[in-house]
């Protein structure tokens, strides 16, 4: 099924199986929607943003991260162009610190987002900010004085391990969220 809207006057849509629902509300300055799939489990979240930033956290290393692979978007976004999904995973075995610090409550994460199609697979990235973003022009300026929105479509799972991460990675859903995040268009 299609679902679409409009969030800080950038509209969009997107494809999710039928039996996945989103949940939540976008306002004029934008925000964040949940993807629940049919047990009710956030599978992915969007958020389009007038502003974006990440600060560095309680730690500003950058682990190292596993890239497990892209797949292309299906229509360009207006602004950023080409984008891919792309699906990285950070193993923090080694650094419980670090997990407690984010709240991680496995030792690897796994990130699969909507990613500029020009970014090079990453080989270290923020605990926090394991995701990509893109950009959507929307022509309405915003009271920061840009016309775009950044858009952030990520799915997020938690695993013991990095294999259980990549085993993730062949499952149906996992697919489904690809095939959902690919299909964003605005």
């Amino acid at each position: 099924m299609t679902y679409s809207g409009t969030a800080a006057d950038a509209a969009f849509a997107f494809e999710l199986p039928a039996t996945w629902s989103v949940d939540g509300e976008f306002s004029d300055v934008g925000g964040t929607v949940a993807v629940l799939g049919p047990d009710g489990a956030p599978v992915g979240h969007l958020s389009v943003l007038i502003a974006w930033g990440a600060e560095c956290g309680p730690d500003c290393s950058m682990p190292p991260v596993t890239h497990l692979g892209d797949v292309p978007g299906g229509v360009p976004l207006s602004s950023s162009g080409q984008f891919v999904v792309r699906s990285v995973a950070m193993d923090l075995t080694s650094a419980p610190e670090l997990r407690n610090a984010y709240g991680w409550p496995d030792a690897v994460r796994l990130v699969t987002s909507l990613t500029d199609a020009d970014s090079p697979p990453p080989t270290a990235m923020l605990p926090h900010v394991l995701y990509g973003l893109g950009t959507v022009e929307t022509g309405v300026v915003a009271p920061n004085g840009i016309t775009y929105r950044t858009v952030i479509f990520s799915s997020v799972h938690d695993f013991p391990s990095l294999e259980a991460a990549r085993e993730y990675t062949g499952s149906e859903q996992h697919q489904q969220v690809e095939a959902m995040i690919a299909s964003f268009r605005a």
